[in-house]
């Protein structure tokens, strides 16, 4: 994996080492949380400039690696809410995310982005 992001972000050091340090950073937990913020990773990627960790969590959340998966969600009676994954497509588009229970349009100021452990760290084998 350490192969393919050097390649990627040749160009870009920063983001190769933003992107590494994710990597590394969550591949050697023992466990997995089931939702990571984008503070949480922002500290992990040890980097300050939004922008970058954008670019980097965005890159790790892309299919061809699945490190991380983008997810979305919303509070609810006190709850937070995960929106299924045709929502999550939608909202990447520009377009409104409807309420799943009320068929509602949801405020985008109430949509929370975070991010969900991908297939490649879901496995045993995650190097």
């Amino acid at each position: 994996m350490d192969r393919v992001i050097q390649d990627d972000w040749a160009a870009e050091p920063s983001v190769m080492q933003a992107c590494l340090h994710v990597w590394h950073a969550l591949s050697n937990r023992a466990y997995q949380l089931d939702h990571y913020s984008f503070a949480e990773l922002a500290k992990l990627a040890d980097a300050t400039d939004e922008s970058l960790v954008s670019k980097a969590l965005l890159y790790l959340a892309n299919p061809k690696l699945r490190v991380l998966k983008i997810c979305l969600m919303f509070e609810f009676d006190g709850q937070l809410i995960q929106l299924p994954d045709e929502e999550v497509a939608q909202y990447s588009k520009g377009e409104v995310v409807i309420h799943p229970q009320f068929g509602e349009p949801i405020p985008e100021s109430e949509i929370l982005m975070c991010f969900t452990p991908g297939l490649r760290l879901q496995s045993k084998d995650v190097a």
